[in-house]
């Protein structure tokens, strides 16, 4: 093979990442004591030149350092280093990924999007392109509503503060069979929730105030915010699994009432039948990706992966999907794809699964019976509208 292919190449790893200095056209290294600027494209800077992170790409994680240039606003003066970097070959055979990264501010909705477009070559050497927009408010202080929604926070970690003395007097009674009990558990996740959402807060503030100084300090360098739309895409995380064990935990005290504790009673009664639907649901769907994938993973986009096919099938059942490029590719295996895929799993599975649910619920009708809890808060409502001088009538359903 060395007759044939000269040049033998690598993979990429950090290990194996050439870090090295040259000059003008990659000839030979340059040492330490070179003439050339030490912010020449030519020259390999480091993570914290840079003031970057490793980037997790499609293919594997990069090192934050590389060799960079900055393009500038001026849209004549970027054309021109363009010009130069093409001339020049700056991309060769020895490139793995090309990063792009900008930073805009729209004034109108007061938003930073912070953009990153990655190229990342392939083992066939062809690039693969990625995108990640991460859009950003680091200007809190803005619109009408600032005064309320600072409050809301206020009243809210108030009450978190009040839950942890209850928890904490639970924990100190009950000591280790506390954690026993999954609705303590409940409290305990959302107050940890809470306050690393609260800390994450303070550290995008900080670094987002960090790099607008900077930027205003030095125009004419990049200032990379990747940083803060990291932080800020962990509090959105955050917040978001902080509002589905709120969500739980608002289920859990409605409960009380009679009809969400009827459908709650028919979900525990179907369960066994939902069960087993589900499992039907998932072997049917894991089926329709990896089909979709080996037929059409090596031609169209949209079924690169195994993930990016179960993706496209979720969507399918959404509503979105590109049909053109499934037909267009193969008329009669993709009809009988999507159309098989529409009607076992839309029109006949789903459909029984919603009917086993409305037949629990036919049935929990029939046999429920009130709880003591549901007794208690009709005698509560009754006692409220005794106080106020309202006229409340108890129904009895026969």
């Amino acid at each position: 093979m060395q007759e044939s292919v000269p040049d033998c190449h690598a993979s990429y790893s950090w290990e194996a990442e050439d870090i090295s200095s040259y000059g003008p056209g990659w000839s030979l290294p340059v040492g330490d004591n070179t003439s050339l600027n030490h912010h020449s494209l030519w020259v390999y800077r480091s993570q914290s030149e840079l003031r970057a992170f490793p980037i997790w790409g499609s293919m594997m994680l990069y090192r934050g350092g590389g060799f960079a240039i900055d393009l500038g606003p001026d849209l004549q003066k970027s054309r021109r280093i363009l010009r130069y970097l093409y001339d020049n070959t700056w991309l060769d055979v020895y490139t793995q990924a090309i990063f792009v990264e900008f930073t805009v501010y729209n004034a109108n909705v007061n938003l930073f999007c912070i953009v990153t477009l990655m190229l990342e070559t392939t083992a066939i050497g062809a690039f693969q392109f990625r995108s990640e927009l991460h859009s950003v408010r680091l200007y809190q202080s803005t619109g009408g509503l600032h005064i309320f929604v600072m409050a809301s926070e206020i009243v809210y970690f108030l009450f978190i503060i009040y839950y942890m003395l209850v928890q904490g007097k639970l924990m100190r009674s009950q000591k280790w069979a506390y954690f026993k009990g999954k609705w303590n558990l409940l409290e305990l996740a959302i107050i940890v929730l809470s306050w690393s959402a609260l800390s994450v807060f303070i550290k995008r503030t900080l670094l987002g105030k960090r790099d607008i100084s900077f930027y205003q300090n030095n125009k004419h360098q990049f200032a990379s915010f990747h940083e803060t739309a990291q932080a800020d895409a962990v509090l959105g995380y955050l917040i978001a699994f902080l509002v589905l064990l709120a969500t739980v935990k608002l289920w859990h005290l409605l409960r009380l009432n009679p009809k969400l504790h009827m459908i709650t009673a028919t979900l525990q009664r179907a369960w066994t039948d939902i069960s087993g639907f589900l499992v039907v649901m998932t072997i049917m769907f894991l089926a329709y990706s990896i089909a979709s994938n080996l037929m059409y993973g090596w031609k169209l986009y949209s079924y690169r992966t195994l993930l990016d096919a179960a993706q496209t099938i979720v969507s399918l059942q959404l509503g979105i999907f590109n049909y053109e490029e499934v037909l267009n590719y193969n008329p009669v295996l993709g009809a009988f794809l999507i159309g098989s895929c529409i009607v076992f799993m839309t029109f006949v599975v789903l459909n029984l699964f919603i009917s086993v649910i409305l037949v629990a619920f036919s049935q929990e009708q029939m046999h429920h019976k009130p709880s003591e809890e549901e007794e208690i808060v009709d005698l509560m409502l009754m006692k409220l509208c005794n106080l106020f001088g309202v006229k409340c009538q108890k129904q009895v359903v026969s």
